[in-house]
Formats: structure tokens, C-alpha cells, sequence
């Protein structure tokens, strides 16, 4: 239960080894490649080999891929949509690089993409011309009843017409006095909220008095949109729009049949995502004229795999491997892997959520498990609640198939669904009802369960403090290992024993050695600081700067009321929907009563475990993770393929296991 040991790896081979190594090695998914162009290497004068070129490479197979995924998004969108339960319930195909690519070579990727882009593009053109001919249409609906195309009045010698629409206005103003002018004929075909539609004739010598009124009347002239009749246009406009459906059904029929292409596409996306990662670990990578050398990091368990690996894909000569321990200056580079057993696993996720600890670090979870465990189920604290959660994501990961990290969580939360019905058993909660058993009630024992929350919480900071020390002593820090974690134990332990011989045994003599104890804890502190620090001075003033901090220990202590708090909530929303139900009458209770039950304890259930979920990792961050750890390590990224929609064989076991 530890940070992996990692070692660093050198190697060193000819250009034309360098596609089939990294193959090997992109298989395993086990080695992070390091930027050897940022540590010392970097700096000898070797330029790297067509680096123009391979740039060049790359943004092309980053076009090729955002192709591939626009096809496959745009094909998706027309195929009959799989349910949920049956993607969860599917299990990915498995591949290894090889067979990958004797796959995609057996379809041409280009046609495929370039085929249904042009699909694409083509229900584009239709939808845009749908939607033109559509207006078109509205336009002309509102015409139907007029028979009238421009051609009628363009040959007139002694009368014109025009044909558009006047603004609506107030006891409907314009309209009224285009019909009360004696110059012009007008016929008012339709009228909306926005606008009268009109004919209006008038005679030739009249022309300008009356273009002068259509003016004043805002009159939108739309005569030359009437080429031909509209009853007769809009006759067309269906037809074309009939059409045009026509070729979208057919063009969608066979999108919907396409199940087979969506794969293809899918196992070129992978492909060529596997391909990418590789040539861009090339940009890593110091060439010189006949030779490469790449460096990575690795599990120290993995570097028989991949010694063995390179032994079956190159010959022994066309290559060179040099193993290596970290050095204390890798320490800030080196990536870190979290190892710890199927207990605590599960709860890597807080850590993680945090930051990951530096190499040289220890690694938290083991010593954050037991009290996020305890903390979560006292703050959700019903059987009910954890039975459902136990059986939900017993569900999940017995018969579902998920991701890697989604797995990890669901772990996670099943790893909770214990301690929340221990905790609910405590307190004798099953959905907000009391069972005939409890220890504590979560009404009566309010006060109880506060103190146990707080002893809780004390217990974390010793531990917390333990930890710091035991840091301390290890790197050779004694003073501080007292002035930042023995003296604080102490003072807390001689304050803790004070208060229960002069409040709970009511014995002067314990009260004076917790007394004793404590200011045994403050000399500690002062006299470490003053020993850690050249001027003395200047040290007694640290220290009793850092006994000022028993302030943030009296806030801690009391961050840890949460416990109660939440716990005592969510029984006490829990109880009172109950009360709601049974006010309903006996009928009402097995109908409505029932949508309600699980209606509002679906709400309380999402609250009281989003709370317990936020507040302890607050817990643990701030009050626990505050005493010793920094964290800032870097995550481990190796070379590998994106498995979206496969599984690469040889990837890493501890990742398979998607059982309890």
C-alpha cells in the first residue's frame, strides 16, 4: 500500500526500429515517454530528425481523425438509436495493434468518410432549400385566393396594379386611407397581426399623386415576387417539396442500414488515434543520423514485460536498453502510480480529487480510508439508503460493463453502501422509519453522537499529526517534527485528559498531568523552533506564532460537528416525509402515497449522499490532509491508444477487473 516504484528507462535503436518499437510498447501501455529534448540530453547538439515533417504528419492525422469522428456523429445521428441498458450490457471487442490494422486495411477509410460527407452535404443543400421554398410557401398561401402574376399588368396602356402588404397601425390608419382615396382601387386579400395584404389598381396619368399615398401608407410592393399565378406557384412549391422529401427518405433509408460502416468508422477513429499518439512521442524523442534515443518511465514489476516484448518484435543486436534507479532530482518528474489493495483502492478517487502525492512522497489513501469510510456512513446513516446504493452498484458491476474510471467509482460507492447500513442499523434507520433496534437515536442521542463526531475527529488529527512527525523524523527533521507534530499530540493529548479529570472524573491529579502533559507540548514547541533556527530570537517568536495556530485546532475540532449534523438532518427530512405520507387517508396512502414515498426520498437520498460525499472530502482535505501532505505529483501517462471503442490486448490487468 504504497506509491509504485518506478525506474527509468533508456532506449536506444535505429530509425527504422523506431515504428515496430513503439508498436511494442503502445500495445503494453506501460511506459510514459519523457520530452528528452527538455532534460540534459536537450542540450547536446544533436537536431532532431524531419521534425517540419512530422508536425506536418500529425496535423494531417489530426484532420483524418476529426473526419472520421464528424462521419461517424453525423452517421449516428440517422441510425436507430440502442438503448442504454444494451450499450451498458455490451462488451468491447478486443484487439490487439496488428489485427487493428489488418481490419481497417480491409475497407478504405477516405471513401467511406468522403461518402458520407457528401451525404452530409447533400441533406444540408435539401434542408436549406426545404426551408426556402417552405417560406415560399407560407408567402403564397396567403396569396391563394388572388389570380394575378405581373405579366398581367405590365402590358396595361391605361391602368397598373401592384400587389403587397401595408403595416398594421393603430383603428388599422393605413389601410383605411388607401380605401378612402378616390385614385386607387384596392382589394384587400388578407389580413394578420403584422400586415393587411392588398391589390390595388389605379390609373396610368395618376401614377405619381398615387405612388405619393402608397408612400405615406408604407405599401411594400411585392408585385415582382408574383412571376406567375400563386395558386398556380404554390401548385409547383408542393412539388418540389414533395421531391425533396423524397430524396431525404431515400438518402436516410440507407443511413439507417449502415450499422456495418459505423463500426468501420469506429475502428479507424481508434487506429488512427493509436497511429497519432505514436507520431507525436516521436516529437520526444533525440534522433541523430542512424540512431534514436528515447527515455521513459515505468513500474519496476513492468520491466520484465517490456524487455520481453522488445525481445520478440527486434532482434537482440538492433537495440539497447538501460535500466535505471530515480534519482532524487527526478523526483519532480517522475510520474506517480498508486498502489493499494482492493479495500482501499476504492478510495484512491479522493486522493486523486486532491492531488496526487510527489514521488517521494507517502501515499495518503491508506491512512484517509478508514475515516472517509466511517465519516460517509455517519452522515448518510440509514439501512434503507445503503441497501439501495449496495444493490445499485452491486448491479452495475456484476452485469454492466463500464470505462476503467467509472468502474473505480462504482467500487467506490459500493465500498460506502456498508458503513451507511452499519451506521443506519446504529442509529435505527431503514428510510426514515425506526427500527425496534438502535444504539443511538438520532433524536434522543443528539448530544452523544456530537461527542462521538468530535472524538472522531481528535482521532483524525493525532493521526494526522503522527504522520507529520514520523515525515519529519524520516527526512531528518527533528525540531520540526516536534514544533509541527509531537508538541501538538501533546498539547491536544494534555488538554484532552485536563478537561475529563477536572470535568468527567472530577480528580485533581489527572487534571494536573493533562496540565503537565500540555505544557510539556508548548516547551516542545518553542524549544524546537528556537533549536531549528540560527537566531534564536527569531526562532522564539516562530514558535509562539505557531502556538497561536491551537485557534485553527479549536475550529478543526469543531468542523467535525458536521458528522452529527448531517447525519441527524437527513434522519430528521427522512422522518418528516414519512409524517407527510401518513396524513394522507389509508386508500390514498398505496396510490399517491406511494409515488410520493419514492419521489421525496429520491430527493433525500440525492442530497443527504451529494452532502456526505462534499463534506468529507472537506473532512479529509482540509482537517486531515492539511496537517502533513502537498501533494502536486504528476499522473502517469503512457503511451497507449485511446480504447474507446475497443479494448487493446496486453493493457494493464488491473484495469480488467471489472467485478466486485
Amino acid at each position: 500500500m504504497a506509491i509504485a516504484k518506478m525506474k527509468k528507462l533508456t532506449l536506444i535503436s535505429f530509425h527504422e526500429q523506431k515504428d515496430q518499437l513503439l508498436k511494442s510498447i503502445q500495445e503494453l501501455q506501460n511506459l510514459e515517454v519523457v520530452d528528452l529534448h527538455s532534460t540534459e540530453l536537450g542540450d547536446l547538439e544533436i537536431s532532431t530528425n524531419d521534425v517540419d515533417q512530422l508536425q506536418t504528419t500529425i496535423k494531417q492525422r489530426e484532420t483524418q481523425i476529426d473526419q472520421i469522428e464528424s462521419a461517424i456523429n453525423f452517421l449516428q445521428s440517422h441510425l436507430p438509436e440502442t438503448s442504454l441498458l444494451k450499450k451498458l450490457r455490451t462488451e468491447k471487442q478486443v484487439f490487439t495493434l496488428e489485427s487493428l490494422s489488418a481490419e481497417v486495411a480491409k475497407f478504405s477509410t477516405k471513401e467511406l468518410v468522403n461518402h458520407l460527407l457528401t451525404k452530409q452535404i447533400e441533406l444540408e443543400k435539401i434542408e436549406e432549400r426545404r426551408q426556402k421554398l417552405t417560406e415560399e410557401e407560407v408567402f403564397f398561401e396567403h396569396w391563394n385566393k388572388l389570380s394575378f402574376s405581373k405579366k398581367d399588368v405590365q402590358n396595361a396602356k391605361y391602368i397598373t396594379g401592384s400587389v403587397g402588404t401595408v403595416p398594421q397601425h393603430i383603428q388599422n390608419q393605413y389601410i383605411n386611407q388607401l380605401k378612402e382615396t378616390d385614385l386607387l382601387f384596392v382589394e384587400e386579400v388578407y389580413q394578420n397581426k403584422d400586415e393587411h395584404g392588398v391589390f390595388i389598381s389605379y390609373d396610368l396619368k395618376n401614377e405619381e399623386e398615387a405612388q405619393h399615398i402608397l408612400n405615406e401608407c408604407h405599401f411594400d410592393d411585392l408585385t415582382t415576387n408574383f412571376v406567375e399565378n400563386p395558386s398556380v406557384a404554390l401548385k409547383k412549391l408542393k412539388h418540389e417539396l414533395a421531391e425533396l422529401q423524397t430524396t431525404k427518405e431515400k438518402i436516410i433509408s440507407k443511413l439507417e442500414k449502415m450499422t456495418t460502416e459505423e463500426w468501420q468508422l469506429m475502428l479507424a477513429d481508434e487506429y488512427n488515434k493509436a497511429v497519432l499518439e505514436r507520431e507525436k512521442s516521436k516529437l520526444l524523442i533525440i534522433d541523430e543520423k542512424h540512431l534514436f534515443v528515447m527515455e521513459g518511465w515505468l513500474e519496476e514489476v513492468e520491466v520484465q514485460s517490456v524487455k520481453q516484448a522488445l525481445n520478440k518484435s527486434l532482434n537482440s543486436h538492433d537495440y539497447s536498453v538501460l535500466v535505471e534507479e530515480v534519482r532524487e532530482e527526478d523526483y519532480d518528474r517522475v510520474p506517480t502510480i498508486l498502489k493499494n489493495n482492493d479495500l482501499i483502492a476504492p478510495f484512491e478517487n479522493v486522493t486523486e480529487m486532491y492531488n496526487l502525492p510527489k514521488y517521494n512522497e507517502i501515499d495518503p489513501t491508506p491512512y484517509l480510508a478508514p475515516f472517509y469510510f466511517v465519516f460517509f456512513g455517519m452522515m448518510v446513516a440509514d439501512l434503507g439508503y445503503g441497501l439501495l446504493l449496495w444493490l445499485a452498484t452491486f448491479i452495475g458491476l456484476k452485469f454492466l460493463k463500464f470505462d476503467p474510471p467509472m468502474t473505480k467509482n462504482l467500487k467506490f460507492f459500493h465500498t460506502l453502501s456498508y458503513p451507511t447500513m452499519i451506521w443506519g442499523l446504529i442509529y435505527g434507520s431503514f428510510f426514515g422509519f425506526e427500527l425496534p433496534f438502535l444504539l443511538l437515536s438520532t433524536t434522543n442521542d443528539v448530544i452523544t453522537i456530537l461527542i462521538l463526531s468530535v472524538v472522531f475527529g481528535l482521532i483524525q488529527i493525532f493521526v494526522a499529526l503522527g504522520i507529520n512527525a514520523y515525515l519529519k523524523i524520516r527526512d531528518g527533521e527533528i525540531s520540526a517534527s516536534i514544533a509541527d507534530g509531537i508538541g501538538w499530540i501533546a498539547i491536544l493529548a494534555g488538554l484532552i485528559v485536563l478537561l475529563l479529570g477536572s470535568m468527567i472524573f472530577n480528580q485533581a491529579l489527572i487534571t494536573q498531568i493533562g496540565a503537565a502533559i500540555a505544557i510539556l507540548g508548548v516547551l516542545g514547541i518553542l524549544g524546537a523552533s528556537m533549536a531549528g533556527s540560527k537566531n534564536k530570537g527569531l526562532g522564539l517568536g516562530l514558535g509562539v506564532y505557531n502556538l497561536y495556530g491551537i485557534t485553527s485546532y479549536i475550529g478543526d475540532i469543531v468542523s467535525y460537528s458536521r458528522l452529527m449534523a448531517l447525519g441527524v438532518s437527513g434522519a430528521s427530512i427522512a422522518l418528516a416525509f414519512n409524517m407527510i405520507i401518513s396524513f394522507i387517508p389509508p386508500i390514498g396512502r398505496f396510490t399517491i402515497g406511494v409515488v410520493l414515498f419514492i419521489a421525496l426520498h429520491a430527493v433525500n437520498i440525492g442530497l443527504t449522499m451529494l452532502s456526505a460525499y462534499v463534506h468529507g472530502a472537506r473532512l479529509i482535505f482540509v482537517e486531515f490532509f492539511g496537517k502533513f501532505f502537498e501533494g502536486g505529483g504528476k499522473p502517469f501517462k503512457p503511451l497507449k491508444a485511446s480504447e474507446k471503442y475497443i479494448v487493446l490486448k496486453n493493457n494493464n490487468e488491473k484495469y480488467r477487473d471489472g467485478g466486485i
